[in-house]
């Protein structure tokens, strides 16, 4: 083989490299059209939205949720972590365009990604190729364009105005969607597996509307009563007129509940129980929405299914939510932008651009209780030396602070500089000093603390506090 021909064998060998199984993936339709995504999450998963009220409110709860959680942009990862808020990444994650906030993208991310399974940004670029500009696009209309040899040519974007369809770059889009082993380009939807539950429920309601609309509906029934077995009594016509004339003047409207009723002729009332097919219905919808919140990560008592919910079990249920569905799509959700969005930088890279994000959830109020104890471990390992404050910073991209590198022991907090400096040692030393500082700033805040609490101690003795 010449030199020509081992050249072009090593780029075929790579370029196959790059998507090894693409030749037998890809389909030549696709590459032509886009492959079109018409049995995972097709168009018509959107009308579930206003159509079916359990995934109206799963799908809402979790966007108001995820609408709350924001990104922070760092460079360099565990202990050389540093966040970089000025980066034009992190300005362009917090101000997305003109017209929209961070907040509403994150949202209708999350709505999209609750009914398609997936969600699409189009990045629009300076004249020098740097994103400027993020901007939604309704994924039902996106269409991935694969390449046998790189993965994605490129995406299509199908307009509902005159039908002309936009052409992007793979390098304009970053797409996010949930994993689909079914379909390698098809965004798993959550309504592909709630869609029966879904319908169940709103065909329920449908029955029940028409029920309503065209059933016979009565409080109860007034009846003559009979004296023996086998006795069939009955009122005569003008008798049932003027008995239900009579109750409806007497006792019509809320201002006349409770009245006494006297009854000319002898008479029984029976109200209308719930029937079996009603408690029938009721258990149906309880069930189509908990079905609905099994696809959608949701504990049910979350949307109002109280059945099994005490004020004890709500946070519970709350961090359940955040723990086995939201954080972990959000952490998804990041590294796809670290994956797609920050090499659109790459003109403008250098020490100063993040090469990667995080969802900040240390304002999850659910989450607290987590980080509290996060918080603990890691002042026990600053207590007993095995981690410092600057080192602790370091981990939050936090800047260093002067006395941040040596350990402050937990006898009264004093320096430790080495394994020979103590508070024992020579007392001329600058350790022996600072000791003896410490200790008389400790005698004289003990004795604050100790008048305090004679302070008011003495309230309580007189009932002040």
């Amino acid at each position: 083989m010449d030199l020509l021909g081992r050249i072009d064998a090593v780029r075929r060998r790579n370029t196959e490299l790059a998507y090894p199984v693409g030749p037998v993936v890809v389909e030549a339709f696709d590459k032509a059209y886009g492959h079109r995504d018409e049995q995972f999450s097709p168009e018509s998963y959107g009308d579930y939205l206003v159509t079916s009220n359990e995934v109206f409110s799963a799908a809402m709860l979790r966007s108001r949720l995820v609408g709350t959680v924001p990104i922070r942009s760092y460079r360099g990862r565990d202990q050389d972590k540093r966040e970089l808020p000025d980066s034009r990444p992190a300005r362009l994650l917090r101000h997305v365009n003109p017209f929209w906030t961070q907040a509403r993208l994150a949202r209708m991310d999350e709505l999209c990604a609750c009914l398609w399974g997936q969600s699409v940004w189009a990045v629009e670029k300076d004249e020098l190729g740097i994103p400027r500009e993020i901007w939604w696009l309704k994924p039902s209309r996106v269409l991935p364009v694969p390449d046998e040899e790189n993965y994605l040519a490129g995406y299509k974007y199908e307009s509902n105005v005159d039908g002309r369809v936009l052409e992007f770059d793979a390098d304009e889009i970053v797409w996010f969607r949930y994993p689909n082993p079914l379909d390698e380009y098809s965004a798993l939807s959550p309504i592909s597996a709630a869609r029966l539950a879904a319908d169940t429920g709103s065909a329920m309601m449908k029955a029940n509307r028409n029920l309503h609309d065209k059933g016979l509906q009565i409080a109860g029934m007034v009846m003559p009563k009979a004296h023996g077995p086998g006795q069939v009594a009955r009122f005569t016509q003008p008798q049932a007129d003027e008995l239900q004339e009579r109750l409806e003047k007497r006792f019509s409207g809320a201002d006349k509940a409770h009245r006494w009723a006297v009854l000319r002729y002898e008479a029984e009332f029976k109200p209308v129980n719930v029937t079996p097919k009603d408690a029938e219905f009721i258990n149906g919808l309880q069930l189509s929405l908990r079905q609905v919140c099994n696809a959608y990560g949701i504990p049910a008592p979350l949307l109002n299914d109280l059945e099994h919910a005490t004020l004890a079990n709500i946070r519970e249920f709350q961090k359940g939510l955040w723990e086995h569905a939201l954080v972990p799509d959000l952490e998804l959700r990041g590294q796809e932008i670290e994956e797609q969005f920050l090499p659109m930088f790459g003109r403008a890279r250098g020490r100063t651009m993040p090469d990667h994000v995080e969802h900040d959830f240390s304002g999850v109020a659910a989450l607290q209780e987590s980080q509290s104890a996060v918080w603990d471990r890691e002042r026990q390992a600053i207590e007993v030396g095995a981690l410092t404050i600057n080192e602790w910073r370091q981990r939050r991209g936090m800047p260093p602070v002067p006395w941040g590198d040596v350990w402050w022991g937990p006898v009264n907090k004093a320096a430790v500089e080495d394994e020979n400096s103590t508070p024992n040692d020579n007392p001329d030393t600058p350790n022996r000093q600072a000791w003896h500082e410490q200790q008389q700033l400790t005698r004289g805040f003990n004795d604050v603390l100790a008048a305090l609490e004679w302070d008011f101690a003495g309230v309580n003795g007189h009932g002040g506090l």
